[in-house]
């Protein structure tokens, strides 16, 4: 399956608090007043509009990037 420019895009402009919150919203922990960490991965912490995998060392910025990385799933690109 190929993606188009605008799908990726659109796909990369979900910060992860926003996609956890409506896709997940019972897999995540308030840990401070601007951070929160995943309930399935509690390595995973969430502040400041990017997220970090302490536990491999790796994070990223949005939604897409925890759903490859973390979640290992596939996102073919054009």
């Amino acid at each position: 399956m190929q993606f188009t420019d605008e799908q990726i895009k659109a796909a990369k402009s979900i910060d992860l608090l926003t996609y956890i919150q409506t896709y997940e919203p019972g897999n995540i922990t308030k840990v401070g007043s601007d951070a929160y960490q995943l309930k399935d991965h509690d390595s995973v912490k969430i502040s400041n509009g990017k997220w970090f995998r302490h536990s491999r060392g790796y994070g990223g910025y949005n939604a897409l990037d925890l759903l490859i990385k973390v979640r290992d799933m596939n996102f073919p690109l054009m």
